[in-house]
């Protein structure tokens, strides 16, 4: 059948017609692309090829690009080489140029060359050294701007009339130094980049991996790997940003990191909003990273957060609206001497949550636990980072030693406000006190800082019912330091049992001596009287009721004053049964001499409590009751003491002497009667005139109820040297016998010896009945206390006369 063609319809092509125009078609391909090869290759003359790139960058950056030797090369692929790169710091910079290369490679893409484009891939730098910088107004080295079109290259580059672009698209570097100093956040340092491979760089989303240590410790290994926003964008855009960081010391793990968010404006390295999660083994290891940090001890760390810039335009402010912190022990709080945690967890799930914080550990030993919650994580930084200048509200509750001390209110902002409420069971306060049952309620203000304020104070405890008030001001004294006012009223007030029970002191042995006072290096050290000029106050303290060493007293008050250095107590008093405390106190310290003065007409101390404050083995147990007036001057204990005049007494009843100490001081005559480390003391009375260094003892009282003693004397202050004329009574029954003695030496080593002070010189043994040596109390307390009131002896125990030879064994002149 012959084929039918219609008129009108194109005829089909033939197959061998179709593959000659394909093949024409290729032929004029190869050739328009060998024509823009060679288009391209004509270009790559090194020279204008530098200056094509230093047009560019500075087009580009508004930076110099200064450029060495410039090599092209076409097989096996085109390719580039560059001597000695160089790129300038930005104006003011701490360098000429902020990168600098000894050799760049990279392949070259030659068909962009044709659209004024140098693409480079696979750009491999040797030796790169890069200075990242930013200034305190906030200008960084990293920032560029383009030049306005009027500007031109500098060095006499041409500026070409069409402009040329640099695109990199991939970077590989190895042994970099990375130099940085920010000095907006008071941040330098300085890392070696062991390799950096940047890809996709002409991208939206370039790669990177990174591994480097910093200079000086190559065992602290820092990895980074991730993704950030195009690099080399025409325009600002924000950076998606998916970073993971890892630390590996001396080839362990020692922690890790991730950051995964946006970055708005990522020249300022402004605008984050990320999610950051840490997993840190020991936060110290990272004082290998950052050697000026002093990072504490601090163990298990994961820490998981959002982050977020809220800061305004000129002005960053980091803030969280999300945290959670989980730690294990806390080796040392820096701004917290002796604070030691096991454990700390924070907790804020959403911006408008309170963050909330629990913790334990020790404090000065002590076990406590901590629970309770701060502001919102933007009111808490916000006070952390102006140092409480901003407003937080704080709800804390610390249990410790089975109490708990709660804390409830505002802090910071300028005006604080805080009520406290605190339990105990039993609390132990500084210079050996205690209080059991305790419960107490305050209010605390604090205005600008400087004005401090305890307000309805409310306590109560089995040895006290307190209340109050106490102001602060840190500039209201005497040239502006700090001043102390209140009141403190006890409708009733245990001394005795406030003070807790103290060891008790080792008793000397037969042959021991008591310790003698501190040695003169110890003396001649200076007082910290300038403590007073440290301070101003004005207390006054009011007791109901109060108890004092086993007596009762009512009506007790103190008013304190202290002005420019000048401490004075007046009144000191309190009404008791039988006596009463009276005394004005004063120290002057205000000059270069302090000067010191006591007007006791009674004041009662505990005889263990002035053996400790001036040196002496405890020899007395019981209350002292002191009358009398004393002056005194110096900056140190051997000046007060060598100055030191006045009168003075000294008095007890009902209380113990050690009896080794008395029976050294009386001689081995005496042992009978000062046997044993605690005797009974019925009465004691001293009384004294101090002046030139010495203590004339013009009365000396004593009784036991094995031995009276009556005597004069006197005592050196500085050496302690004893001049004593005693008569011991030895006590048997009803019968006794005495015999005088000097006791001479020092207080650490007595000499006793019999004195002849019978007729001719002679010695003299009294035997007899005990009524006819008389009773040494009465005569004895009445000139102590100056004729102030006091209590008196129990009366004198009466017993059968004893045999004659019971009264020569008790002389120890038979066994």
């Amino acid at each position: 059948m012959l084929p039918v063609v219609l008129e009108g319809e194109p005829k089909p092509p033939r197959p061998k017609r179709r593959l000659l125009r394909l093949l024409r078609l290729f032929v004029v391909l190869v050739l328009l692309g060998g024509a823009g090869v060679m288009g391209a290759w004509m270009r790559l003359d090194p020279v204008g090829l530098r200056e094509k790139a230093v047009a560019a960058v500075w087009h580009q950056t508004g930076r110099v690009l200064k450029v060495g030797a410039v090599q092209v090369h076409l097989l096996p692929y085109p390719s580039v080489s560059v001597r000695d790169l160089a790129l300038s710091d930005m104006p003011g910079g701490a360098r000429p140029e902020m990168l600098t290369a000894t050799e760049l490679d990279a392949r070259l893409a030659l068909l962009p060359l044709l659209r004024h484009e140098i693409r480079l891939e696979d750009v491999r730098l040797t030796h790169p050294d890069l200075l990242m910088e930013r200034m305190a107004d906030g200008r960084a080295n990293w920032q560029m701007q383009p030049p306005a079109e009027s500007d031109s290259p500098p060095g006499g580059v041409s500026f070409p009339s069409t402009p040329w672009r640099v695109r990199i698209g991939s970077v590989r570097v190895r042994d970099a130094d990375l130099r940085w100093d920010d000095r907006r956040a008071h941040a330098s340092g300085a890392v070696t980049l062991d390799s950096l491979d940047l890809s996709g760089l002409t991208g939206a989303k370039p790669a990177i991996e990174m591994q480097g240590h910093r200079q000086g410790d190559s065992s602290a290994i820092v990895s980074v790997s991730g993704q950030v926003g195009q690099l080399f964008a025409a325009e600002r855009s924000a950076w998606p940003v998916r970073l993971q960081a890892s630390l590996r010391i001396e080839g362990r793990d020692a922690g890790s990191a991730t950051l995964d968010g946006t970055l708005s404006d990522p020249m300022r390295l402004r605008g984050y909003d990320v999610a950051v999660h840490l997993a840190i083994g020991r936060l110290a290891d990272l004082n290998r990273l950052f050697v000026h940090a002093g990072l504490p001890d601090v163990h298990d760390i994961d820490l998981t957060a959002r982050v977020v810039d809220l800061g305004s335009d000129t002005a960053p402010m980091p803030g969280l609206r999300q945290v959670r912190l989980r730690t294990g022990a806390i080796g040392s709080v820096p701004v917290v001497r002796g604070l030691v945690l096991d454990r700390l967890a924070v907790d804020a799930p959403t911006p408008a949550d309170h963050v909330a914080i629990e913790t334990a550990g020790h404090y000065a030993g002590q076990p406590f636990a901590l629970h309770g919650t701060l502001g919102t994580p933007a009111e808490t930084l916000a006070a952390a980072r102006s140092v409480l200048g901003s407003a937080m509200p704080l709800d804390l509750v610390v249990d410790v030693a089975g109490g708990s001390l709660r804390l409830g209110g505002t802090v910071g902002g300028g005006q604080s406000a805080l009520d406290g409420h605190l339990t105990a069971g039993r609390l132990s306060l500084p210079g050996n006190l205690v209080l059991d049952h305790l419960t107490a309620d305050a209010h605390l203000a604090v205005r600008g800082g400087s004005d401090i304020r305890l307000t309805d104070l409310r306590l109560d405890s089995a040895q006290m019912t307190l209340d109050g008030d106490l102001s602060f001001l840190r500039q209201g004294g005497t040239n502006g330091v700090p001043l102390l006012n209140g009141r403190l009223h006890a409708s009733r007030l245990d001394v005795d049992t406030v003070r807790a029970a103290a060891p008790a002191a080792e008793p000397s042995g037969d042959g021991g001596a008591p310790s003698a006072v501190r040695e003169g290096a110890a003396d001649d050290a200076p007082l910290p009287f300038e403590r007073l000029r440290q301070m101003d106050g004005d207390l006054d303290l009011t007791a109901d009721r109060m108890r004092l060493y086993d007596e009762d007293y009512h009506a007790a008050e103190a008013h304190l004053v202290l002005r420019g250095g000048h401490l004075t107590i007046d009144p000191l008093h309190a009404d008791g049964v039988g006596r009463s405390l009276d005394a004005v106190l004063s120290v002057d310290a205000s000059g270069a001499v302090p000067r010191l003065s006591a007007d006791v007409r009674t004041l009662v101390l505990p005889a263990d409590w002035l053996a400790q404050a001036f040196d002496l083995t405890p020899m007395l147990r019981g209350s002292l009751q002191l009358v009398g007036s004393v002056q005194t001057q110096g900056n140190d204990r051997a000046a007060l003491r060598d100055n030191l005049g006045g009168h003075l007494g000294l008095s007890m009843v009902r209380g113990q002497i050690d009896g080794n100490t008395l029976g050294r001081l009386l001689g081995p005559d005496a042992s009978a009667a000062t046997r044993g480390t605690s005797v009974a003391l019925r009465c004691l009375g001293v009384h004294m005139t101090l002046g030139d260094g010495r203590a004339a003892l013009d009365t000396i009282g004593l009784q036991t109820f094995r031995l009276a003693m009556t005597g004069h004397g006197t005592i050196g202050l500085a050496q302690q040297d004893l001049d004593l004329h005693l008569m011991p009574q030895l006590l048997i029954g009803g019968s006794g016998a005495s015999m005088p003695i000097v006791v001479a030496g020092t207080i650490r080593a007595p000499q006793p010896r019999p004195e002849a002070a019978g007729p001719g010189h002679r010695f003299m043994l009294t035997i007899g009945p005990s009524a006819a040596m008389g009773d040494p109390c009465p005569d004895a307390l009445k000139a102590a206390r100056e004729e102030q009131p006091g209590p008196a002896p129990d009366a004198a125990p009466k017993a059968k006369a004893p045999k004659v030879m019971n009264i020569l064994r008790g002389l120890g002149l038979f066994r």
